[in-house]
């Protein structure tokens, strides 16, 4: 699955291509979008990266926690009706002793007193009842969900938890023993060594995979059983809401769908990565590369040969550090990381369950060099002023490679030293949180970790003071070491974050506040790893078009200070603060710091008919973000809204879909199961309309009204009665946005005339057509008139498109106008002499009520024998429904002379109105095909979109010198004259259509009895034909037959056959001639030189060549019969000689016949047998 995606264009309507020319937002549409699925947890695994190694015991504590959490439950469970049945007795005896019977009398008021004490216990009897009856639990029910879920899931993965934690033990322990040869170890050894622990990391590897296919599973499997269980505990109650929990059980079927295919995928992706992986690590056969006494350490910043050339590297190394007191030297295993000019270290936390991280330090600081004195293979050293660290690298490749990149990433900072990037090069940045700061107790760890640097800028005498603090402070709690608790109130800004994460460690929900405070940035942190893995593989693999466009404006190394506590502006509600981290988080340096998520919901997106990918999505005013992450594959989307249409929502008993169109189509589809479907559309379709105003709607504004279209919603789904609703909607802070929603729709930007929305001009105007579009009045209106459209260049009669020019909208009082400029060719280069006259078309829009009425008259003025004509058409929009249109065309001739000649306003005033027929029905023809491409969804943002808004200008209408159409009588020759000539090839044209067209139809009249009597004398004739052909054959040959029988009789011919034996051949094919004479022997071997003789030289060797031809023929046939006749000569004499050596047998064994000529014989007819066997006979 790949994502193609164009470059997106800006939101305010004004783009422009970088020549002052405007962009059609239509150019730049991506098609329908494809998932590039990642799977983080494979390539984590594969990696085996602290991420990998901290989500993995993160999980192995929940599994063990959720167990003694079932056993807990259980043991209550247990003592659950004992209490139960103790606590109905205690009601039953409270209601029982809440009216004592020496109450009843006379004591107390018994028409009052006594009938409210009646009343509250009647009402306390049910209340109680009602909740000793939602207090019931099906114990055996819940006991036998949890304890199945135990058994058949938590053990099995506890199983395989405990498997691979022998192998990463084991493997653990050889690398370490390996990493600690010395290198004076022989190097044949130290080959066999490493191919050893290639075995034993294959394993590993392996399990590695393994086990995050098993911990897919187990999490999948108990988040069924808890939605499972809260069914149980909650169905039957008062309280139960059965359409919700339909829903829910819905979802939990259709993810359990989704996750069974994905882990089938995860398998294929499993084998792949894990072959890749181990051909990866396949230690070198080279006896060389095992032998450290032969590198040269002028050659290691080389490039190495069959790697691709690269600006950062990350990966394991041990460090040589000390610990304890008195201090002792160990080597641990480091995750080192270079990039963007900065090198760091990410460090597993003492619980083992999340990332750390160490100070990260520029290169330009650092001096590397291959250390040759150390005792240890492949070893380097890292050389600071204010730390020196030895670092140990596995191999000779990955030796050469750590140093290369060092090598390669200085020279670049060196380069690019004047850069934002380049500056950071030059110093040491501490970590920002301490809640994500190494703790390690070693030397070395301490020494890189640090709070507070102060680092100079290489082109100032300035200081950046880089200091670490607690995230508790920032929030504005108490910092306790490196605890965290989160709010629990939904208004509070910063709430436990409901996001999985596409990798999940202890502090991974920690890390998503901390983007709080964090700025964009590619250098791996500790905040990325515990939720994204080593590196941010979403940003690796987001659209290039769209991160490169993030890069360009954004400073992405941005780690050197904190930002103060984000303060959301006022309006911004608190319970989308949750989302936008989440956002940020994700999506990083790919969202823009400036925007806030104003929708946020979860889905089951539909990749394909059989597959679908849990995710949710973030809506900006600007942008759509869509996050999909599902048994650890996981697929980021950003898409701006302006590329979008379209919204529409279909509401089924269990769930809703949501489609998503843009220009080219349906983009997305998916299936919402816990929340209002109608809500999302609404809010969805409210930015995209907002997004397709010329001026769209600020932040500030936008935000209210969302939030009022759920507030609304809510109070429609409480079914309030008329009089709340009223008192609702006086106490309403902003009373503008109840109306605003009701029409809002993207605005042409104009408030024109008044609202008279008149219909009929026939008192002043011929009316010509009548059309009805199945499109909104607002799409066919911006189709004619938009920015981008070019229906006046196209219908315009007679005006060369070449010669064309539009001016924007100019108010004039209560109209706005514009002047289209244009050539006429009244031949089209027919006619010779033929040129271009001017002309003008002025179009005013008299009235328009937005989306419901649009009215638009054009003018054309024309000046014939001192006669001012004026060309008027009306055109009229009118709205019929939400989803259609009936447009009006009006026109007439105006004269400016009261009194001209009858003669001249009937002549030329009808070759007027033939004018205004044709362009009026090519006008109607080429909006039917606009209308047509819209297709069916988002039409008013597709037309606005393709054909652009209306370009307006705020300065007022200027009248322009005047430009008038001469009509003369030679303009109407040329133009009468070419449609002659095109009137004169159509009807030929058509004359030959109509005798094809008289042809066919008089062939398709036919009834099917004529046509079978058709056929019937067709056939008789043709049986006829041959009936003929064959008598007369017939009479031929019987004439033929006649003449050879009289010959026969006449000269009685016999039948002679003759055969001939090979020993016959010699005598007959020997000359009947003397071949021995001189002369003859000349004539054979000599060549014909006069030309009397060489034609019969020539027939000569021609007639020799026919006789060697059959001669050639006739011995092909005399070698058949004489293999034929060999054959059966030699089966014959098989069997002769068979029976002769079984008399010989009986001759000479049983009957002990003692004859020396019977010997040889015998012996002769075994020899003969021999060779008859061998193929010698």
């Amino acid at each position: 699955m790949s994502t193609a995606t164009g470059a997106p264009v800006g939101s305010n309507g004004n783009d422009t291509n970088g020549t002052g020319e405007r962009r059609n937002p239509l150019e730049f549409a991506p098609k329908r979008s494809e998932i590039k699925l990642i799977s983080v947890r494979l390539k984590e695994a594969a990696l085996d990266s602290p991420s990998f190694r901290t989500s993995c015991n993160y999980h192995a504590t929940q599994a063990e926690q959720v167990e003694m959490w079932i056993d807990g439950l259980l043991k209550s469970l247990k003592k659950y009706p004992q209490h139960y049945t103790d606590f109905s007795e205690v009601n039953s005896v409270l209601l029982n002793q809440l009216i004592p019977d020496f109450l009843k009398s006379t004591t107390i008021d018994q028409d009052n007193t006594l009938s409210v004490m009646d009343c509250t216990k009647m009402n306390l009897n049910s209340l109680w009842s009602t909740s000793l009856k939602d207090l019931a639990l099906n114990e055996a029910e819940i006991t036998a969900v949890l304890t199945e879920f135990t058994k058949r899931h938590v053990k099995p993965f506890k199983e395989a938890r405990k498997s691979f934690e022998f192998l990463q033990t084991k493997y653990d322990t050889t690398l370490s023993k390996y990493s600690a040869l010395s290198k004076l170890k022989d190097p044949s050894a130290l080959r066999e060594d490493s191919f050893q622990l290639h075995e034993v990391r294959k394993a590993y590897i392996a399990a590695s995979l393994e086990i995050c296919q098993e911990t897919a599973k187990f999490l999948e499997t108990l988040d069924s059983t808890l939605m499972q269980l809260s069914e149980i505990m909650f169905k039957g109650r008062s309280t139960f809401d059965e359409r919700y929990y339909l829903r829910v059980q819905s979802w939990s079927q259709a993810l359990s769908k989704s996750i069974d295919l994905l882990l089938e995928d995860m398998k294929n992706s499993r084998a792949t990565i894990e072959k890749s992986t181990i051909a990866q690590f396949e230690p070198s056969r080279d006896i060389k590369d095992h032998n450290p006494a032969n590198i040269n350490p002028a050659t290691l910043t080389k490039p190495v040969p069959g790697t691709p050339s690269s600006f950062e590297k990350h990966g394991w190394l041990y460090m040589k550090t000390t610990v304890g007191k008195p201090a002792r030297t160990i080597w641990v295993r480091r995750w080192v990381f270079v990039k963007s000019g900065i090198f760091g270290m990410l460090v597993i936390s003492p619980s083992k369950t999340f990332v750390q991280e160490t100070d990260k330090v520029g290169v330009l600081l650092a001096n590397v060099r291959y250390a040759a004195d150390e005792d240890r293979r492949f070893c380097f050293e890292i050389k600071t002023i204010d730390f020196t660290i030895m670092l140990q690298a596995e191999t000779l490749k990955e030796l050469k490679e750590w140093l290369y990149v060092f090598s390669e990433e200085k020279k670049r900072a060196i380069e690019s030293s004047n850069s934002e990037s380049g500056k950071y090069a030059f110093g040491r940045y501490p970590p920002l949180l301490y809640e994500f700061a190494c703790t390690s107790l070693t030397s070395t760890d301490q020494e890189l970790t640090t709070s507070r640097a102060e680092n100079a800028n290489n082109d100032d005498d300035t200081y950046t003071t880089v200091t670490s603090s607690h995230l508790a402070t920032l929030v504005g709690q108490k910092s306790d070491e490196h605890d965290f608790s989160f709010a629990n109130s939904d208004s509070s800004e910063f709430r436990n974050p409901d996001l999985n994460t596409p990798i999940a460690t202890a502090r991974s929900k920690l890390a998503l506040v901390s983007h709080a405070f964090l700025d964009p940035t590619v250098v791996p942190t500790a905040v990325t790893a515990n939720i994204w893995g080593s590196v941010n593989w979403g940003m690796y693999y987001m659209d290039e078009t769209l991160m490169s466009r993030a890069r360009s404006t954004k400073n992405t190394n941005n780690i050197t200070s904190l930002a103060k506590k984000t303060q959301y502006p006022s309006y911004y509600p608190p319970h989308l603060i949750n989302y936008d981290l989440q956002l940020k988080s994700l999506f990083d340096a790919s969202a823009e710091p400036d925007e806030l998520v104003v929708i946020h919901f979860a889905c089951l997106w539909t990749l394909n008919n059989v597959q679908e990918l849990a995710g949710c999505a973030f809506i900006t005013t600007k942008n759509a973000y869509f996050y999909m992450n599902s048994t650890g594959f996981v697929s980021l989307l950003k898409r701006p809204l302006e590329y979008f249409v379209a919204v529409d929502v279909t509401s089924e008993k269990l769930w809703d879909w949501i489609k998503v169109y843009n220009i080219n189509g349906l983009s997305m589809k998916g299936r919402i199961f816990l929340t209002d479907g109608k809500i999302i559309q609404k809010k969805f379709d409210m930015l995209i309309n907002n997004m397709a105003e010329a001026k769209p709607l600020p932040e500030h504004e936008l935000i209210p009204l969302l939030e009022s279209i759920e507030a609304k919603e809510t109070l429609s789904g409480e079914k309030l009665d008329r009089h709340q609703s009223k008192r609702h909607k006086e106490k309403s802070p902003s009373p503008r946005v109840d109306d605003e929603l009701s029409t809002f729709q993207p605005f042409s930007g104009f408030n024109v005339g008044g609202h008279r929305m008149r219909t009929n001009f026939r008192d002043e105007y011929d009316l010509n057509e009548v059309v009805e579009f199945d499109a909104p009045a607002k799409a066919v209106f911006h189709i004619i008139y938009g920015e981008y459209s070019t229906l006046a260049k196209d219908t315009v009669f007679l005006a060369s498109a070449d010669e064309f020019k539009s001016s924007p909208w100019h108010p004039d009082g209560n109209v706005i106008r514009r002047d289209v400029d244009y050539k006429l060719s009244l031949s089209n280069g027919v006619l010779k002499g033929d040129g271009y006259i001017p002309g003008r078309l002025v179009q005013t829009i008299e009235e328009m009520v937005d989306s419901k009425y649009y009215r638009i008259e054009e003018e054309k003025k024309i000046l014939f024998s001192g006669d001012k004509f004026r060309w008027l058409r009306k055109i009229v929009i009118i709205a019929t429904d939400a989803k259609s249109c009936k447009v009006l065309y009006y026109s007439k001739v105006a004269h400016k002379k009261k009194r001209s000649s009858f003669f001249l306003r009937q002549i030329f005033g009808k070759s007027i109105r033939h004018f205004q027929r044709v362009e009026t029905q090519t006008q109607i023809n080429i909006v039917k095909n606009r209308v047509k491409k819209l297709g069916t969804h988002g039409q008013v943002l597709k037309a606005i979109r393709t054909y652009g808004h209306l370009s307006q200008s705020d300065e007022p209408y200027k009248n322009q010198e005047e430009v008038l159409f001469h009509l003369t009588i030679i303009v109407l020759f040329k133009y009468y004259t070419k449609t002659g000539l095109y009137l004169l090839t159509g009807f030929i044209m058509n004359i030959f259509a109509l005798v094809g067209h008289l042809l066919t139809k008089l062939f398709v009249s036919l009834s099917m009895n004529w046509f079978l009597l058709l056929l019937l004398t067709g056939s008789v004739g043709f049986n006829l034909f041959l009936v003929g052909r064959s008598t007369f054959s017939y009479w031929k040959e019987r004439r033929h037959e006649h003449v050879v029988k009289s010959l026969r009789s006449e000269l009685e011919l016999t039948r002679l056959q003759r055969s001939i034996s090979l020993s016959d051949m010699d005598v007959l094919t020997q000359l009947n001639y003397n071949t021995t004479t001189p002369c003859f022997g000349k004539f054979m071997s000599s060549q014909v030189i006069d030309q009397k003789s060489s034609a019969v030289d020539s027939k000569l060797r021609e007639k020799r060549h026919e006789i060697a031809v059959k001669r050639n023929d006739l011995v092909v046939e005399l070698k058949i019969l004489e293999q034929v006749e060999k054959e059966l000569i030699v089966g014959n004499f098989r069997n002769f000689v068979l029976a002769e050596i079984n008399m010989c047998k009986i001759s000479l064994d049983e009957m002990g016949v003692e004859n020396d000529e019977l010997e040889i014989y015998c012996s002769s007819c075994i020899d003969d047998y021999k060779n008859i066997a061998a193929g010698l006979f």
